[in-house]
């Protein structure tokens, strides 16, 4: 990259301002949503002097790398560059944030006092402010696209650079961001990096505003998946359970999609009795709701929080754990990803595509419309359109194995080509930070005079 990011005011201050007004004056409402979601998931109402940054942040995470994963999904595709970071830089101190208490769990789970661990502030200028303080960072990495003006504004005046890590932009996403372009584009052009997963959302970068020599195609993260030692130890301790039954996992399934699922697969037991749907929603705090669905449903349900071993007439197993998404895939015949059944726009099939699972999935994937493209060229994936659709593949994958192990070999195949991306990415990123650096310290010394 020939430009170096340069400590400074962006231009849009006035439009700015009148969104951080905007936005401090609905922050009671944020807080009364955030206590209202709290029904479900008692989460939403705890740390919530962490949204101001008003916590105390220990010494040792000064200086950090700043990892922001907006929730699960994020924190999944960072995992592999995050871990790369820990173990390639001992010393550096690393800091990752997230915004919703899914996401804090698994932070907490997988890295414990490894890193530190807060939820992003609000983007309220104060807020921003202190935590720029009393973090230090190094450089600020964000995964995808979860933008925020004033951070971005205030990082920049300090001379830290932010890159988006990851970064996808769908034409869908790039009209709605052209809308707030007033707004929007000095966010863009202020970015120090952004290293998107494809050439096409590059173009998109580029059009939106970011500086072109600033943004690389560096592939998707999420290909570098690692199915683990623990995750092989628990899929081999739970397979026995199964008793040799296929099995249909959908995966981070949202309202309406469980109902098409359930529907699907009661025709698909007429033909195939034997056979066990493994649900697994998207967010915690659907779990019970979901529940209530297979209830009424009429099939026999176990629920993964109850902790005991699979009952054989057991028909729909609920998921309702986090953290578990390989595990099912693991143990499963046929993988359907969510999001795709409505017009949610799809989820990640690379887990699937790891373990070499055939896929089924609904036509609306625009969220993922790379990795899908190449999967359809390759024919290995099954579309879907309702609900009679999804049994008649279901079944007809559960009929004819071969058909099914096809499938799932042309996406292992493409899955494992397209490795290596965590380490370009990694390497983009280091390089970032040793060119700011010297600019990020005379910031740090102008502010302070």
């Amino acid at each position: 990259m020939k430009s170096q990011p340069r400590s400074g005011r962006i231009p849009g201050g006035w439009l700015r301002a009148l969104y951080s007004i905007l936005l401090s004056f609905a922050l009671p409402f944020i807080y009364l949503y955030l206590w209202w979601h709290g029904r479900n998931n008692p989460g939403y109402r705890q740390r919530w002097s962490e949204r101001g940054c008003w916590q105390k942040v220990p010494q040792s995470a000064r200086g950090s790398w700043v990892f922001h994963c907006v929730s699960v999904g994020e924190l999944m595709a960072a995992k592999p560059l995050i871990d790369l970071c820990l173990s390639l830089n001992p010393q550096q101190p690393v800091t990752v944030t997230c915004t919703t208490p899914t996401g804090s769990e698994l932070v907490q789970r997988w890295y414990g006092e490894r890193v530190y661990h807060c939820y992003l502030p609000f983007d309220t200028p104060l807020a921003v402010r202190r935590f720029l303080s009393r973090v230090q960072p190094r450089g600020f990495v964000i995964l995808e696209t979860e933008l925020w003006p004033n951070l971005v504004a205030q990082c920049h005046q300090h001379g830290i650079p932010v890159a988006l890590a990851n970064a996808r932009m769908s034409a869908r996403s790039a009209r709605g961001y052209h809308k707030a372009r007033a707004l929007m584009k000095p966010v863009w052009q202020a970015l120090s990096l952004v290293i998107a997963q494809n050439e096409d959302s590059s173009e998109r970068f580029k059009a939106l505003g970011c500086q072109p020599e600033r943004v690389q195609a560096l592939g998707n993260i999420k290909f570098d998946v690692q199915i683990s030692q623990a995750v092989q130890a628990a899929v081999a301790e739970f397979k026995p359970q199964l008793g040799g039954r296929q099995v249909i996992t959908v995966g981070s399934t949202h309202e309406g999609e469980e109902r098409i699922a359930l529907d699907a697969f009661k025709q698909t037991l007429q033909a195939r009795p034997d056979s066990l749907l493994i649900l697994v929603p998207r967010h915690q705090e659907r779990f019970d709701e979901v529940a209530r669905l297979v209830a009424v449903s009429g099939l026999r349900m176990q629920r993964r929080s109850d902790q005991q071993a699979l009952a054989a007439d057991t028909q729909v197993l609920l998921a309702d754990s986090m953290g578990e998404m390989l595990l099912w895939f693991g143990v499963s015949t046929i993988a359907t990803i969510g999001g795709s059944l409505i017009e949610r726009g799809g989820h990640n099939p690379l887990e699937a595509m790891a373990f070499g699972l055939p896929i089924v999935s609904g036509r609306h994937v625009f969220n993922f419309a790379d990795v899908y493209s190449q999967l359809d060229a390759r024919q290995a994936v099954r579309w879907v359109d309702d609900t009679q659709s999804l049994h008649e593949t279901w079944l007809g994958l559960l009929v004819e194995p071969a058909t099914a192990q096809r499938l799932g070999a042309q996406a292992q195949q493409l899955f494992a080509r397209h490795r290596g991306a965590t380490e370009r990415s990694l390497a983009a990123l280091t390089g970032l930070l040793a060119r700011s650096e010297p600019g990020r310290k005379r910031a740090q010394k102008d502010s302070a005079q």
